[in-house]
């Protein structure tokens, strides 16, 4: 069986009660575990990279013996390189790129991705948690300092995660209790008055039971910059995230695990406040063309706004894992739940007026049905087939618009009403086999057969005093709108793998990934958008070298996308509305590159390195906006005409990563340094090309000290953005009703620096 063992007969210390007890009082606040260096260690003169297993094909597997791209990391890995969340995970893994806005994360892999954060719109890149599949990435779900490892893998994955992986999958997972009691908890302080800490347990109940939990949470209270319209704060927030897993072994064919989480946090980190970095706006009130305040250095994470917008979320679920040995296969079932509400607040005319402002209140549940069955772990031919349903309701009720925009326009005290909901029913069967050929070679297929219905509702509405509900819908939309959509698809993967030598594989794919159409949901007033197709050809080289002392991993790819989904903003007399449309094809061409190796005692270096050429290659659609770019001009638009040529919307062409990491042991106790460095190049936030990203150069660096005589503490010192980058999470481009609008943006972290004691037992 493959999931995770409990030792027979569980130590039952006397002491673990009073001691979970103390621990919990000690940490007030919540981070990550001590990092070690990543390599095995025979004798003081010896020592191998350390061998890595994934779940990349449903089952434990050796990296370097899969035909798929995965970048993986565990725990002390994540911790060193300074990674604490989904959006930090883009900075050791090239091919990632994170964006983040309205409380949510936008990753984009190899390039496949796009930045729409409204309800309804699901990732192009499938990111599971524990084995569950989460709809809506938000931030709170991904903070990652109870993470116990995360697999990256890289491309079309539509068979064994179909849903929604056209670009790639995210996986995700916390610690598992053991066979021994445990108790670790790590408070730190950071520069912006930042608190944040974590406490794990972790306890055998009985000889076939065991139990963990996990309570994190951070709390930063100056922000990274003010209002110069209110003093408020700009860019803080808090969350707390707690997990709990029971597993069970009754028996040694039958495995159990239960999985509970709650998570809430209140942020307006990822929120857009003003406008991007030399690009102008309109005062609303004066009617004037104004020169963005981004221009002066020193206001570059201060707003103008008259309140703080922010996101704020709130949700719990579970899940039931079932693994049973039934002789001749494995069978497995996970039921999982989710439940999330929230509200995002914003200011959507970007002055210190009360002009337009909204208060977005969203509902987001979940229900996940999968079942696998597949072969022995020594079996010859390796088999899995299964079926998967996801059941998902979201939307938001109700939406206000607020603010003098309606005063003036609509009537005195009037307000904005708009409710949506998109039901989501999804099914579909998949089966993967990997069959040798000969001694040396293997050939994988697979295919999954996926069927979804959607529903999509919407209604909008002035709120007149004194006369009560007066419809707010375009001409000739209806009010309530309603519309249903079904989608069949067949995605599949073919590889060929050849082992050249023991430690030497190549292999050579083609795949196909399918990310469903949704409704544009802010307001839901149109039909869904079509489907996203993508067709991938990929060959690559798997390497260990030198006794395991080098690993090198390459590949090189080609995708094919058919009716690539694109975020524009389209305004309709006084709603803004956020719009998920098509492009007809486009296509990208790339390379990466992986490298780790023990160069001497204790000291390993590692680098990374993606190349993406992204072009859309028809796309006569296009939203085009103008104007906002030069003094004196006011953002416009969109029209559409023919972006065909121009490149995808967050793709740099090239992505590097440098890292080292020494661990040596004195007299006194282990020291273990990390520093890393990511480049990114530039790239267009938007289809258009109007608008883009500056390239950038991150540095990261930590250094922890465990003393010989007190081997159950660990002190850290970390720093990130050492070099103080001014950069941002997201830039969009939005004409607003009577003139608002321009080129709103989120800046990311300006340089941080913090430390931590962490205490093991």
């Amino acid at each position: 069986m493959h999931h995770h063992k409990i030792a027979r007969k569980f130590p039952m210390p006397g002491s673990i009660a009073p001691t979970l007890i103390c621990a919990f009082l000690v940490t007030t606040g919540l981070t990550s575990t001590t990092a070690f260096a990543q390599v095995e260690t025979a004798d003081d003169s010896y020592a191998q990279l350390q061998e890595i297993v994934v779940t990349a094909q449903r089952r434990s597997e050796r990296l370097q013996d899969i035909p798929v791209a995965v970048s993986a990391f565990n725990a002390e890995a994540l911790q060193a390189s300074g990674v604490a969340n989904l959006a930090d995970l883009s900075h050791v893994a090239p091919s990632l790129q994170v964006s983040s806005t309205a409380g949510v994360y936008l990753p984009f892999l190899r390039g496949v991705g796009n930045n729409n954060g409204s309800l309804g719109n699901e990732s192009s890149v499938a990111t599971y948690i524990d084995d569950v599949y989460y709809t809506r990435l938000a931030t709170a779900y991904l903070e990652l300092g109870s993470i116990d490892r995360v697999e990256v893998l890289n491309g079309p994955q539509g068979t064994l995660f179909g849903r929604n992986s056209s670009g790639g999958a995210i996986q995700m997972f916390s610690k598992d209790p053991g066979r021994d009691a445990e108790v670790n908890a790590t408070i730190g302080y950071a520069n912006f008055d930042k608190i944040s800490g974590q406490f794990y347990a972790s306890t055998p109940l009985t000889d076939t039971l065991a139990w963990n939990i996990t309570v994190a949470g951070s709390d930063q209270r100056d922000g990274w910059g003010k209002s110069l319209t209110t003093g408020e704060d700009a860019n803080l927030g808090w969350f707390v995230t707690l997990r709990s897993k029971l597993v069970w072994e009754p028996t040694d064919r039958t495995g159990i695990k239960l999985v509970g989480f709650y998570a809430k946090s209140r942020s307006d980190i990822g929120s857009v406040q003003d406008f991007y970095e030399g690009t102008f706006g309109l005062n609303v009130v004066e009617g004037t063309v104004l020169t963005s305040l981004k221009n002066d250095k020193e206001t570059f994470y201060d707003t103008r706004l008259d309140h703080r917008p922010d996101s704020s979320e709130e949700g719990y679920g579970g899940s039931l894992r079932i693994d049973q040995d039934v002789g001749f296969a494995d069978i497995v079932s996970i039921s999982a739940f989710r439940k999330s509400d929230g509200v995002y607040r914003t200011d959507l005319d970007y002055s210190g007026q009360p002009f337009y402002s909204a208060d977005l209140g969203d509902q987001d549940d979940q229900i996940t049905q999968e079942f696998q069955v597949k072969s022995k772990g020594d079996s010859k031919i390796n088999w899995i087939l299964g079926a998967y349903y996801l059941h998902w309701k979201a939307g938001y009720n109700p939406a206000v618009g607020y603010g003098d925009l309606f005063n003036l326009f609509v009537a005195p005290g009037a307000q904005l009403n708009f409710f949506s909901r998109q039901i989501v029913n999804s099914y579909s069967g998949f089966v993967q086999v990997t069959a040798p050929l000969g001694e040396r070679t293997n050939l994988t297929v697979g295919g999954r057969y996926t069927h979804d219905r959607i529903s999509g509702y919407g209604e909008q509405n002035y709120v007149i005093p004194g006369v009560g509900e007066v419809s707010a819908a375009a001409p000739g939309v209806p009010n309530p709108f309603s519309d249903k959509t079904k989608t069949n698809a067949f995605t599949y993967r073919v590889a060929l793998d050849h082992r050249f030598t023991d430690d030497v594989m190549a292999y050579a794919s083609v795949s196909r990934g399918f990310k469903a159409g949704a409704y544009n949901t802010l307001p839901l007033q149109t039909e869904a958008a079509d489907p996203e197709k993508v067709q991938a050809y990929e060959i690559g080289l798997k390497t260990e070298l030198l006794d395991r002392r080098i690993r090198l991993n390459g590949a090189a790819f080609w995708s094919d996308i058919t009716s690539p989904q694109v975020l524009t903003t389209i305004n309709t007399g006084t709603v803004s509305a956020v719009s998920l449309t098509n492009a007809e094809k486009a296509r990208i061409r790339g390379a990466e590159a992986s490298i780790e190796a023990i160069v001497s005692k204790g000291l390993t270096l590692r680098g990374a390195a993606t190349y993406l050429d992204a072009e859309y290659t028809r796309f006569t659609n296009t939203p085009i906006f103008s104007g906002g770019l030069t003094p004196g001009s006011i953002i416009t638009g969109p029209v559409l005409g023919d972006g065909s040529g121009n490149r995808m919307a967050n793709v740099p062409e090239w992505r590097f990563d440098l890292g080292a990491n020494y661990a040596v042991t004195t007299d006194i106790g282990e020291w273990v340094g990390d520093v890393s460095m990511s480049y990114t190049g530039s790239y267009p936030w938007t289809a258009d090309n109007n608008l883009a990203a500056k390239s950038v150069t991150l540095v990261n660096a930590s250094l922890t000290f465990t003393p010989t005589s007190l081997d159950w503490l660990t002190v850290s010192l970390w720093g990130k953005n050492l070099g103080n980058e001014r950069y941002y999470l997201i830039g969009q481009e939005s004409a607003g009703p009577a003139g608002t609008g321009g080129y709103p943006a989120a800046p990311a972290a300006p340089r941080t620096y913090g430390g931590s004691l962490s205490v093991k037992f």
